[in-house]
C-alpha cells in the first residue's frame, strides 16, 4: 500500500466528519485511513463506526495529539505515512499530486504540501484551479530550504522507515504543552536527505477556528519556550553544524508568535519570552534578508 493517512482526534465531531469525508474522495486508491480516537467524549465513537471497513479505527484514553500518531502509525501498513489534522480537509487531487512527485523522484524520504487557508467554506476558485501543473522543489534538506514554508502536522507524508528513524512524535506529551508538535518533528527530522516541497497546488486546506492556536497565546508561548529548551538540550539533528539554520526555523514562530501575544495585551509574559527568544528571532530574520538576495533552488514541473 502506497499511504496511511493518520488522522487522531478529540472531541471534534462536528468537522471530523468532512475530514474524513475529504480523506476518502481521493482520485488515488492505493491508500487507508486510520482515525484514532483520543479518548473524545462526545459522539465521535458513534460517527465512526458508522463508517464501517471504510476506515481503521483505533480508540485509546487521551494522551495527546502525538502519542495518538504515533498509536496509528503502529497499525499502519502504507509505505508512506500522511499525517492529517482532524479539522483539516484534503483535496480530491492530494494523494495524486503526492504520489506524482514521489514517482517522478524515485521515491524521496519526505514530501511537504503546503495549505491553503479558509474558515468556512472553500471557494470553488480553490477546487477548481489548476491541479494538473505541479511544482516543486528539492532541498538538500528541510534545513537548506530557501523559501518561507507553512508548519502543519497535515503538510508532513514520510516513508515508513524515516518516521521512526527521527524518533516518532514526542513519545511523551509535555504537561501544558499542546501546539508545535509538527515543528518539532521537523527539527528532528531536518536533515533527512532529499526533502521535497510542493508549492503548486495547494495540497490540503487548513481550517482557521476559536480552537486554532490564536485562541492560547500563553499556552503558545509556553510551548516555544519548551521547543528553545528542547533545542539547548542538543535534541535536534544536525548538531552544532546546523546550529544556525535550526536557530533560524525556531525564529519565525518566536517572532510571529511575540507579536500576536503583545497585540493582544499579554505583556509580562511576552517580556520574558523575548529574552530567551530573540537570538533565535535575529537569526531568523538574518536567514529571511538571506535569502531575498540568493538565487533560489528552481522549482521543478511536472
Amino acid at each position: 500500500m502506497r499511504f496511511s493517512i493518520i488522522i487522531p482526534t478529540y472531541n471534534r465531531s462536528d468537522l471530523l466528519v468532512e475530514t474524513i469525508n475529504s480523506a476518502l474522495n481521493q482520485t488515488f486508491k492505493d491508500y487507508e485511513i486510520i482515525v484514532v480516537n483520543d479518548g473524545s467524549t462526545d459522539n465521535t465513537k458513534e460517527i465512526l463506526n458508522g463508517y464501517g471497513n471504510r476506515i481503521k479505527v483505533l480508540h485509546k484514553e487521551n494522551s495527546g495529539s502525538e502519542k495518538s500518531r504515533n498509536a496509528g502509525a503502529a497499525i499502519a501498513s502504507g509505505d508512506y505515512f500522511c499525517f492529517f489534522d482532524s479539522d483539516d480537509l484534503m483535496f480530491p487531487w492530494t494523494l495524486q499530486v503526492y504520489n506524482k512527485v514521489i514517482e517522478n523522484e524515485k521515491f524521496p524520504p519526505l514530501v511537504l504540501g503546503q495549505p491553503y487557508h479558509f474558515s468556512y467554506h472553500l471557494p470553488g476558485n480553490v477546487l477548481n484551479g489548476n491541479k494538473d501543473s505541479i511544482k516543486y522543489a528539492v532541498f538538500k534538506d528541510y534545513f537548506s530550504k530557501d523559501r518561507t514554508v507553512y508548519s502543519s502536522s497535515s503538510m508532513i507524508v514520510i516513508k515508513k522507515e524515516y518516521f521512526y528513524k527521527v524518533g516518532m512524535f514526542r513519545p511523551y506529551e509535555p504537561k501544558g504543552i499542546f501546539f508545535l508538535d509538527d515543528l518539532d518533528f521537523m527539527l528532528r527530522a531536518g536533515t533527512i536527505s532529499p526533502t521535497i516541497i510542493i508549492f503548486e497546488p495547494f495540497q490540503f486546506a487548513y481550517r482557521t477556528h476559536s480552537e486554532n492556536s490564536v485562541k492560547n497565546l500563553r499556552r503558545v508561548i509556553k510551548s516555544l519556550n519548551y521547543l528553545i529548551l528542547e533545542e539547548k538540550e542538543g535534541i535536534f539533528a544536525g548538531g552544532d553544524e546546523r546550529k544556525f539554520e535550526r536557530h533560524a526555523i525556531i525564529g519565525g514562530p518566536c517572532y510571529y508568535w511575540l507579536f500576536k501575544a503583545l497585540a493582544n495585551g499579554i505583556i509580562s509574559d511576552s517580556i520574558k519570552f523575548f529574552f530567551k527568544a530573540y537570538p533565535f528571532i535575529f537569526k531568523g530574520l538574518i536567514k529571511k534578508i538571506r535569502n531575498k538576495f540568493r538565487t533560489k533552488i528552481p522549482l521543478k514541473t511536472i
